[in-house]
């Protein structure tokens, strides 16, 4: 298939039995009031009538191409999608989601008028029936990359995923910056901050105009895995911000690693998991951090947390008791 070498930007949209989903957020894109793209999307082995609504817009427009993904895997998906992309941008959909008409519109004037690297826009998470969950819209500010890299750690900031972005392909390619399929969970995160590293300005707008949709088999409900493996991620993301000369702040390690561990808590891998999420739990620091650092309602959250800790509490102390005798 011939390539148009003039397009603009690339819309990667990995897909996976997205049947009930993908008509309407291929409409979305085709309704964009910037036209100058091209859609790529990656089917992921679906057993269901994906490729079959994606054809149907492959067979009437032009800039919408279908690949199929032989290795599995959101990320393994993506990184086909960009081996493909011959623009200059690049951004990307998840299949249950949907984006607002001005969306790409807004992402290019963002690096356009500013020759930012990256473009960052607002985005809301809803329920399948339209009704909202909340909003999450950086101001509208002009970031060096140190400041990008601190808010995609803070919930009230850019945060870690890719479908708010857009990106500069000539950095991708310069600095071979990929998905990595070996991870299950926050290669969105990754892959911000390994691009973010090579970047030196970084232009975010406050409109809300993704709209990720929350359902059942949403990845982020879906998948499943213990405390040490989401640790572990993040401890490798902070070792490549230091290792890339940048200065080795709490944010890249106790911020996630609070969440991380409140979540394991509530909602365990397994009883060793919940066991290990409670150890790092039971230390001052922790507790400190959480109790005095965070909004109202996150303390007020953790205060119920600790309520449901006494019982460690106590056998912790009663172990030290018998230790001594």
């Amino acid at each position: 298939m011939i390539v148009n070498k003039n397009t603009e930007v690339s819309i990667i949209i990995p897909a996976h039995n997205a049947e009930h989903f993908i008509t309407k957020c291929l409409q979305s894109i085709q309704q964009q009031s910037f036209q100058n793209f091209q859609v790529l999307v990656v089917d992921n082995d679906s057993t269901d009538r994906t490729v079959e609504k994606v054809l149907s817009f492959v067979s009437t427009d032009k800039r919408f191409r279908l690949l199929s993904n032989s290795a599995l895997g959101v990320s393994n998906a993506r990184n086909l999608g960009l081996r493909e992309v011959q623009s200059k941008f690049v951004t990307f959909v998840d299949a249950d989601d949907f984006i607002s008409n001005n969306h790409i519109q807004i992402l290019m004037d963002s690096v356009s008028a500013t020759q930012a690297d990256m473009g960052v826009t607002g985005f809301s998470y809803e329920t399948e029936d339209g009704n909202t969950l909340g909003t999450f819209s950086a101001l509208s500010a002009k970031m060096h990359a140190e400041e990008a890299i601190r808010a995609t750690y803070d919930l009230d900031g850019i945060q870690g995923v890719v479908w708010n972005k857009i990106f500069r392909k000539a950095i991708i390619d310069r600095y071979d910056i990929h998905f990595d399929p070996s991870i299950p969970k926050f290669e969105d995160h990754k892959f911000v901050v390994a691009y973010l590293v090579h970047c030196k300005k970084i232009s975010c707008e406050c409109q809300i105009s993704y709209h990720y949709i929350k359902h059942p088999g949403s990845a982020l409900l879906t998948t499943k895995t213990s405390l040490v493996q989401d640790l572990d991620v993040y401890l490798t993301i902070r070792q490549m911000i230091v290792d890339h000369g940048f200065r080795n702040l709490t944010e890249y390690v106790d911020v996630p690693m609070q969440i991380i561990v409140l979540n394991h808590y509530w909602h365990p891998f397994d009883p060793h998991d919940q066991a290990e999420a409670v150890k790092r739990m039971i230390n001052w620091r922790f507790i400190f951090n959480n109790l005095f650092r965070r909004s109202m309602k996150n303390k007020l959250k953790f205060l119920l947390t600790l309520f449901s800790l006494f019982p460690y509490f106590i056998k912790r102390e009663s172990c030290k008791d018998d230790a001594q005798l």
